[in-house]
């Protein structure tokens, strides 16, 4: 009686199934890539851009915005239901700066800016610091 000889022999398969494993993560990874990259697309929206070559001191009406929402309006402290009326008083409402507290709230900056939002106001400015 013959016998055979029993020699496992290994499927190539299984060394494949990790390369066909990244190549699916990758069609996956480009796939969704594409996408985000259409949405961008699709709405047409420009972002601002912001340069400053050189800048010129002014005498421009402030508003002062500290952390817990409390204001100061040109060197004069007020209160929150005041602001309404102080800017209406005032006679250039051609430019107006904020200086908002980098730990404010957005809630707290969005009344603020609902508040100028009903004014005359034609430019609001926000003043940041420069990172170094």
């Amino acid at each position: 009686m013959k016998l055979r000889n029993r020699h496992n022999y290994e499927s190539n398969e299984n060394s494949m199934l990790p390369l066909v494993n990244i190549i699916f993560l990758l069609l996956i990874f480009f796939m969704i890539a594409g996408v985000i990259q259409k949405q961008k697309e699709l709405y047409q929206v420009e972002l601002g851009k912001a340069t400053i070559d050189k800048y010129v001191e002014k005498k421009i009406n402030t508003i002062f915005v500290d952390d817990d929402g409390s204001l100061i309006f040109n060197d004069e402290p007020i209160a929150f239901g005041d602001l309404e009326k102080t800017i209406a008083s005032i006679k250039d409402k051609s430019e107006l700066m904020i200086a908002a507290d980098k730990e404010l709230s957005a809630f707290r900056l969005n009344q603020v800016l609902l508040v100028l939002a009903k004014q005359d106001i034609k430019k609001i400015f926000i003043m940041t610091s420069k990172n170094d």
